[in-house]
Protein backbone atom coordinates (compact mmCIF):
# COMPACT_ATOMS: atom_id res chain seq x y z
CA UNK A 1 0.00 0.00 0.00
CA UNK A 2 1.42 3.42 -0.98
CA UNK A 3 1.00 6.64 0.95
CA UNK A 4 -1.08 8.15 -1.85
CA UNK A 5 -3.62 5.35 -1.51
CA UNK A 6 -4.04 6.02 2.21
CA UNK A 7 -4.00 9.79 1.80
CA UNK A 8 -7.09 9.70 -0.41
CA UNK A 9 -9.02 8.36 2.58
CA UNK A 10 -7.39 10.68 5.14
CA UNK A 11 -7.29 14.27 3.94
CA UNK A 12 -5.12 16.75 5.81
CA UNK A 13 -2.73 14.15 7.27
CA UNK A 14 0.97 14.53 6.43
CA UNK A 15 3.00 11.82 4.72
CA UNK A 16 5.24 11.19 7.79
CA UNK A 17 2.10 10.85 9.93
CA UNK A 18 0.62 8.29 7.56
CA UNK A 19 3.82 6.24 7.52
CA UNK A 20 4.22 6.50 11.30
CA UNK A 21 0.58 5.46 11.88
CA UNK A 22 0.95 2.42 9.62
CA UNK A 23 4.19 1.28 11.23
CA UNK A 24 2.86 1.96 14.73
CA UNK A 25 -0.16 -0.25 14.05
CA UNK A 26 2.08 -3.04 12.75
CA UNK A 27 4.40 -2.79 15.75
CA UNK A 28 1.55 -2.85 18.26
CA UNK A 29 -0.10 -5.80 16.49
CA UNK A 30 3.18 -7.70 16.60
CA UNK A 31 3.46 -7.77 12.80
CA UNK A 32 6.89 -6.18 13.24
CA UNK A 33 8.76 -7.87 16.08
CA UNK A 34 10.77 -6.18 18.84
CA UNK A 35 14.36 -5.70 17.68
CA UNK A 36 13.47 -5.78 13.98
CA UNK A 37 15.32 -3.25 11.76
CA UNK A 38 13.37 -0.50 10.00
CA UNK A 39 15.47 0.30 6.94
CA UNK A 40 14.76 3.66 5.35
CA UNK A 41 15.42 2.48 1.78
CA UNK A 42 13.00 -0.43 2.09
CA UNK A 43 10.31 1.70 3.71
CA UNK A 44 10.70 4.44 1.10
CA UNK A 45 10.21 1.85 -1.64
CA UNK A 46 7.25 0.28 0.15
CA UNK A 47 5.40 3.58 0.64
CA UNK A 48 6.46 5.10 -2.69
CA UNK A 49 8.15 8.15 -1.15
CA UNK A 50 11.63 9.59 -0.65
CA UNK A 51 13.67 8.81 2.45
CA UNK A 52 12.92 12.19 4.09
CA UNK A 53 9.30 11.49 5.15
CA UNK A 54 10.39 8.01 6.26
CA UNK A 55 13.07 9.56 8.45
CA UNK A 56 10.51 11.97 9.94
CA UNK A 57 8.11 9.07 10.59
CA UNK A 58 10.82 7.15 12.45
CA UNK A 59 11.52 10.21 14.61
CA UNK A 60 7.82 10.30 15.52
CA UNK A 61 7.90 6.62 16.46
CA UNK A 62 11.04 7.18 18.52
CA UNK A 63 9.27 9.96 20.47
CA UNK A 64 6.44 7.50 21.18
CA UNK A 65 8.84 4.98 22.68
CA UNK A 66 8.38 2.40 19.93
CA UNK A 67 11.62 2.77 17.95
CA UNK A 68 15.29 3.36 18.70
CA UNK A 69 17.36 5.28 16.16
CA UNK A 70 21.14 4.84 16.27
CA UNK A 71 23.60 7.04 14.32
CA UNK A 72 25.23 5.08 11.48
CA UNK A 73 23.21 1.95 12.37
CA UNK A 74 19.63 2.87 11.57
CA UNK A 75 16.30 2.37 13.33
CA UNK A 76 15.07 -0.69 15.21
CA UNK A 77 11.82 -1.58 16.92
CA UNK A 78 12.45 -1.15 20.62
CA UNK A 79 13.26 -4.38 22.41
CA UNK A 80 12.92 -4.38 26.19
CA UNK A 81 14.28 -6.63 28.88
CA UNK A 82 12.09 -7.95 31.68
CA UNK A 83 13.72 -5.48 34.10
CA UNK A 84 12.97 -2.56 31.77
CA UNK A 85 9.34 -3.63 31.44
CA UNK A 86 9.11 -3.98 35.23
CA UNK A 87 10.36 -0.41 35.61
CA UNK A 88 7.86 0.86 33.05
CA UNK A 89 4.97 -0.78 34.88
CA UNK A 90 6.20 0.63 38.19
CA UNK A 91 6.11 4.10 36.60
CA UNK A 92 2.67 3.44 35.15
CA UNK A 93 1.33 2.43 38.55
CA UNK A 94 2.62 5.69 40.02
CA UNK A 95 1.38 7.94 37.22
CA UNK A 96 -1.97 6.25 36.56
CA UNK A 97 -2.73 5.83 40.24
CA UNK A 98 -2.10 9.52 40.81
CA UNK A 99 -4.16 10.47 37.74
CA UNK A 100 -7.24 8.52 38.73
CA UNK A 101 -7.07 9.61 42.37
CA UNK A 102 -7.09 13.23 41.19
CA UNK A 103 -9.76 12.56 38.55
CA UNK A 104 -12.40 10.88 40.74
CA UNK A 105 -13.59 13.95 42.69
CA UNK A 106 -13.73 15.99 39.47
CA UNK A 107 -15.84 13.55 37.40
CA UNK A 108 -18.97 15.21 36.00
CA UNK A 109 -22.08 13.79 34.33
CA UNK A 110 -20.46 14.46 30.93
CA UNK A 111 -17.33 12.61 32.03
CA UNK A 112 -19.44 9.64 33.10
CA UNK A 113 -21.18 9.51 29.74
CA UNK A 114 -17.76 9.22 28.09
CA UNK A 115 -16.54 6.69 30.65
CA UNK A 116 -19.63 4.50 30.31
CA UNK A 117 -19.41 4.59 26.51
CA UNK A 118 -15.71 3.66 26.67
CA UNK A 119 -16.49 0.85 29.12
CA UNK A 120 -19.16 -0.58 26.80
CA UNK A 121 -16.78 -0.43 23.83
CA UNK A 122 -13.93 -1.99 25.84
CA UNK A 123 -16.19 -4.84 26.97
CA UNK A 124 -17.33 -5.51 23.40
CA UNK A 125 -13.73 -5.61 22.13
CA UNK A 126 -12.46 -7.87 24.93
CA UNK A 127 -10.68 -10.90 23.53
CA UNK A 128 -10.54 -9.45 20.02
CA UNK A 129 -7.72 -7.89 18.01
CA UNK A 130 -9.03 -4.43 19.01
CA UNK A 131 -8.80 -5.00 22.78
CA UNK A 132 -5.76 -2.75 23.31
CA UNK A 133 -7.44 0.22 21.63
CA UNK A 134 -10.59 -0.24 23.68
CA UNK A 135 -8.62 -0.67 26.89
CA UNK A 136 -6.70 2.56 26.36
CA UNK A 137 -9.87 4.49 25.47
CA UNK A 138 -11.36 3.49 28.83
CA UNK A 139 -8.23 4.32 30.82
CA UNK A 140 -7.95 7.66 29.02
CA UNK A 141 -11.59 8.52 29.76
CA UNK A 142 -10.98 7.78 33.45
CA UNK A 143 -7.89 10.02 33.65
CA UNK A 144 -9.09 12.97 31.54
CA UNK A 145 -11.08 14.64 34.36
CA UNK A 146 -7.80 15.21 36.22
CA UNK A 147 -6.93 17.75 33.50
CA UNK A 148 -3.23 16.90 33.38
CA UNK A 149 -2.39 16.58 29.68
CA UNK A 150 1.37 16.19 30.14
CA UNK A 151 0.96 13.38 32.64
CA UNK A 152 -1.59 11.73 30.34
CA UNK A 153 0.87 11.96 27.44
CA UNK A 154 3.57 10.32 29.59
CA UNK A 155 1.16 7.52 30.50
CA UNK A 156 0.27 6.95 26.85
CA UNK A 157 3.93 6.81 25.84
CA UNK A 158 4.79 4.28 28.55
CA UNK A 159 1.76 2.21 27.61
CA UNK A 160 2.69 2.23 23.93
CA UNK A 161 6.22 1.13 24.74
CA UNK A 162 5.06 -2.19 26.19
CA UNK A 163 1.71 -2.67 24.42
CA UNK A 164 3.19 -4.60 21.51
CA UNK A 165 4.30 -7.46 23.78
CA UNK A 166 0.72 -8.19 24.78
CA UNK A 167 -0.40 -7.87 21.16
CA UNK A 168 2.36 -10.06 19.77
CA UNK A 169 1.67 -12.90 22.19
CA UNK A 170 -2.15 -12.59 21.93
CA UNK A 171 -2.39 -13.03 25.67
CA UNK A 172 -5.62 -11.25 26.50
CA UNK A 173 -8.21 -13.85 25.44
CA UNK A 174 -6.99 -16.21 28.16
CA UNK A 175 -7.37 -13.47 30.78
CA UNK A 176 -10.52 -11.68 29.62
CA UNK A 177 -12.56 -12.43 32.77
CA UNK A 178 -9.92 -10.97 35.08
CA UNK A 179 -9.42 -7.97 32.81
CA UNK A 180 -13.15 -7.17 32.75
CA UNK A 181 -13.47 -7.73 36.51
CA UNK A 182 -10.58 -5.31 37.09
CA UNK A 183 -12.30 -2.64 35.00
CA UNK A 184 -15.59 -3.11 36.83
CA UNK A 185 -13.80 -2.81 40.18
CA UNK A 186 -12.15 0.43 39.11
CA UNK A 187 -15.46 1.89 37.94
CA UNK A 188 -17.21 0.87 41.16
CA UNK A 189 -14.58 2.73 43.18
CA UNK A 190 -14.98 5.79 40.94
CA UNK A 191 -18.77 5.73 41.29
CA UNK A 192 -18.34 5.56 45.06
CA UNK A 193 -16.21 8.72 44.79
CA UNK A 194 -13.28 6.96 46.44
CA UNK A 195 -10.11 8.15 44.76
CA UNK A 196 -8.01 6.07 47.15
CA UNK A 197 -9.87 2.87 46.27
CA UNK A 198 -9.72 3.65 42.55
CA UNK A 199 -5.96 4.20 42.84
CA UNK A 200 -5.55 0.84 44.58
CA UNK A 201 -7.69 -0.93 41.96
CA UNK A 202 -5.71 0.57 39.09
CA UNK A 203 -2.47 -0.43 40.80
CA UNK A 204 -3.62 -4.04 41.20
CA UNK A 205 -4.79 -4.12 37.57
CA UNK A 206 -1.48 -2.82 36.24
CA UNK A 207 0.55 -5.09 38.50
CA UNK A 208 -1.23 -8.14 37.06
CA UNK A 209 -0.76 -6.86 33.51
CA UNK A 210 2.93 -6.23 34.12
CA UNK A 211 3.47 -9.70 35.57
CA UNK A 212 1.83 -11.22 32.48
CA UNK A 213 3.97 -9.24 30.03
CA UNK A 214 7.17 -9.99 31.97
CA UNK A 215 6.33 -13.70 32.03
CA UNK A 216 5.89 -13.61 28.24
CA UNK A 217 9.27 -11.93 27.74
CA UNK A 218 11.05 -14.36 30.04
CA UNK A 219 9.39 -17.33 28.32
CA UNK A 220 10.42 -16.05 24.89
CA UNK A 221 14.10 -15.82 25.84
CA UNK A 222 14.27 -19.02 27.91
CA UNK A 223 15.08 -21.37 24.98
CA UNK A 224 17.93 -19.11 23.84
CA UNK A 225 19.33 -18.94 27.38
CA UNK A 226 19.32 -22.73 27.63
CA UNK A 227 21.54 -23.18 24.58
Amino acid sequence: MTVNTVRRARRGVTTPDLIADTLRDEILRGAIAPGAPLRQEELASRFGVSRLPVRDALVRLESQGLVEVFPNRGAFVLSLSADEVREIYDLRILLEGDAIERAVPLMTADDWRRIDAAQDAATRSAGSAEWAEGDWALHRALYLPARMPRQLAMIEQLRGTVARYSAAHASLPAHTSQWLADHEGVLQACRARSGVAAKRRIGDHLKRAGELVIAQIEASVAPASAL
